[in-house]
């Protein structure tokens, strides 16, 4: 199956920017880029789409609009195709996942109206939270040729992070990266020092078993929170993504975006790469394929 890489347009300076990154993504990938733009028929334009015709004029104009900004990114027409929607966004953009099974989703952050404050709009967190597939959420003017070829892997070794070891070797390895393993020690316990460290060098040793360029590091956390840390390391290595999962809720059958999470995509200048935790009773994902606890140490 050709691999795709899904990128909603909303014609924001950040979401044209993202296209820079989708091209990126993609050349390693040797996927094609999917740009679509979601009409929302909503507010005024509510009524206006009971008129004959109305839908197909304003879908046609929104294609020729991302078929000048397609061709203004892309040296040919075979790089990328172009749908446009309309609806809830949220909802289509899952519809289309579904419909085209990429291996990533890019998404493009938002401000508040001071231009103070990143937050998640709306959007962006349900089809974070409900998607099967990863999303890559963008915030800034960061270029793919200013990022060192390295995954940030934070990593809280005290849990199960198999699956995000299974993402973190699926991406070095396509995309030819070093991975940065850090874990965050707060505790003043020499033998939690100890295993923490015995987890680290076990997964050195995996990475560099499979052939991945590999450092690892312990930081300790002071007064500071988790997810300014990793922010902040972020800003020093320049990164293509940082790699969070998202976390199970209290049934067990559904996640969602933890406040660590949350901050992290929030607030931090390198892309950020979301992943569902998948099935834990039939190991399945769509994109990736579980190790089962390939270090024997949880």
């Amino acid at each position: 199956m050709e691999n795709k890489i899904l990128v909603p347009v909303d014609f924001e300076q950040q979401s044209i920017l993202n296209l820079d990154w989708a091209k990126y993504y993609a050349s390693f990938k040797n996927a094609q880029i999917i740009l679509t733009h979601i009409i929302e028929e909503s507010g005024f334009l509510k009524k206006f789409f009971k008129q004959e015709g109305f839908e197909k004029k304003i879908k046609d104009e929104v294609k020729d609009k991302l078929k000048i900004i397609s061709e203004q990114h892309f040296t040919n027409e075979q790089q990328y195709t172009i749908t446009v929607e309309t609806g809830k966004p949220y909802e289509e953009i899952e519809d289309l996942a579904e419909e085209f099974n990429p291996a990533m989703i890019i998404l493009g952050r938002n401000e508040n109206s001071s231009q103070t404050k990143r937050y998640l709009g709306s959007n962006t967190l349900h089809i974070i939270n409900e998607t099967d597939y990863p999303v890559v959420t963008i915030f800034g003017k960061n270029k793919p040729e200013d990022s060192e070829k390295t995954i940030l892997l934070p990593l809280d070794v005290s849990k199960n992070f198999n699956e995000q070891v299974t993402v973190a070797l699926e991406y070095a390895k396509t995309f030819d990266a070093k991975i940065k393993a850090i874990a965050i020690d707060f505790s003043d316990s020499i033998a939690h020092d100890a295993k923490q460290l015995v987890k680290m060098n076990k997964i050195k040793d995996f990475f560099e078993e499979n052939n991945i360029e590999i450092e690892t590091e312990i930081i300790e956390g002071k007064k500071e929170n988790i997810a300014k840390i990793i922010n902040e390391y972020a800003e020093k290595i320049n990164p293509i993504f940082v790699i969070i999962m998202l976390r199970e809720e209290n049934n067990f059958k559904r996640f969602f975006i933890g406040s660590v999470a949350r901050e992290i995509i929030e607030n931090c200048n390198a892309p950020v790469l979301s992943v569902q935790p998948w099935d834990k009773e039939n190991e399945v994902n769509p994109v990736f394929k579980t190790i089962v606890n390939p270090f024997n140490i949880l």
